[in-house]
């Protein structure tokens, strides 16, 4: 069972007395997974929601043909799944870890009988719904709206950045094929246009870390 100190933090909990935590976190459980491990499938059951403590998680699609599209690359401290309780109760997507990850899987039908006891609280998963909602129409706006170039740009300047001297330094949590296809990028096309950002001295490609050269320049793209 996980400590109400392990999901306090996340914006759905944020405002819930201490009590009600602790009986949301007794009817919780610690799910780990192995990289390339199926968490659940597309029409399966859903009986549960999650939250990201370490490592990353990928929603995605399979078409007809057996072709993956990659809807979201969810890491630390991110809730996914929430909604399920009110969509009829199976998943509407795939979800795999990319990397060795944990995560806590929150017991969807008490959590039901806590949002029918407490409107604060559903007050909050609809606030947290609503985020993901305005995210949705982003995306959408981005992907039918925006170049490939662009939406790689704004992708790169919106990752966390690790510490140096003299540029920012994005470490991508997911391989380049991944985010390829979250941008709704052909693979091939997403390397051209690194090399062409790289040729045009905006970042610096270093295996899984890229160097944003000149990030105001990223920004005008």
């Amino acid at each position: 069972m996980p400590d109400i100190s392990q999901f306090r933090l996340a914006p759905l909990f944020r405002d819930i007395d201490r009590g009600t935590l602790t009986h949301i976190a007794a009817h919780a459980r610690w799910t780990d997974l192995n990289t390339g491990e199926t968490l659940f499938t597309q029409g399966e059951s859903g009986k549960q929601f999650f939250l990201v403590k370490t490592g990353t998680v990928k929603l995605y699609l399979l078409s007809e043909s057996g072709q993956e599209h990659t809807l979201e690359i969810l890491g630390r401290e991110q809730l996914f799944a929430e909604a399920v309780m009110f969509m009829g109760g199976c998943y509407p997507v795939n979800a795999v870890a990319l990397e060795p990850s944990r995560l806590i899987a929150f017991d969807s039908n008490y959590f039901r009988h806590i949002l029918q006891e407490q409107p604060k609280l559903c007050l909050g998963l609809l606030a947290a719904l609503s985020r993901q909602l305005h995210t949705l129409v982003a995306d959408i706006d981005r992907i039918t709206l925006q170049s490939g170039t662009r939406r790689l740009a704004q992708y790169l300047l919106a990752q966390p950045v690790q510490p140096a001297i003299q540029a920012r330094v994005v470490v991508l949590t997911a391989n380049k094929q991944e985010i390829a296809s979250l941008l709704d990028i052909r693979p091939e096309t997403f390397s051209r246009i690194l090399t062409r950002l790289a040729e045009d001295g905006l970042i610096r490609v270093q295996g899984d870390t890229i160097v944003l050269e000149s990030p105001e320049r990223l920004k005008r793209i």
